[in-house]
């Protein structure tokens, strides 16, 4: 203890202060539900113009497209996560994520917003968090939403495509025609 009562007191005081949360959050919606990936994952959210189909592909592989001269798959997560598929509202948008050299953009329906957590809770009473997710956060304002394990869905969207996940090359080489994305 200090022999000065004030610097006791202000110690005591800053401690007492709340910190901001230590980590962000992208919100979008997906099946009609609120789900969030840390920013340290998500890269940005795109709007969907056109999408080439892959012969060949699974099923969560809509099709890759062209963000900036780089070719990027985009995947349809909600039925991987048990969720139906509902249209986009307005044009079609992905969230690209990404982990280490694995990126793809998932089709979500809307962006919610970005939001602060301090830690990923356990789901509430009676719901899993399935083998995608982490759990949930809460927000500051009481807001809840599952969050995303990124690494987990591209690394299921890469075991749909490759069981083996070395090499990632379609059973059919030819190339596909270009498509509008649905909704866009």
């Amino acid at each position: 203890m200090s022999a000065d009562p004030s610097v006791d007191a202000g110690v005591a005081e800053a401690a007492a202060e709340p910190r901001p949360p230590a980590r962000r959050a992208c919100v979008v919606m997906l099946g009609g539900h609120p789900f969030a990936v840390d920013v340290t994952e998500a890269r940005e959210v795109v709007v969907l113009d056109v999408t080439t189909a892959v012969p060949g592909a699974p099923s969560a592989l809509v099709g890759v497209m062209n963000l900036r001269g780089s070719v990027l798959p985009v995947v349809e997560a909600r039925p991987l996560l048990g969720l139906p598929v509902r249209a986009a509202v307005g044009r079609a948008r992905a969230l690209v994520l990404a982990d280490g050299a694995h990126r793809a953009a998932v089709l979500i329906e809307r962006v919610l917003g970005l939001t602060a957590f301090d830690q990923v809770q356990p789901p509430a009473a009676g719901e899993a968090p399935g083998a995608l997710a982490l759990g949930e956060l809460v927000d500051e304002a009481g807001e809840r939403a599952t969050v995303l394990d990124a690494r987990a869905l591209l690394s299921a969207v890469r075991r749909g495509w490759d069981p083996d996940d070395s090499h990632a090359v379609p059973s059919d080489p030819r190339p596909a025609a270009a498509t509008p994305t649905p909704g866009a």
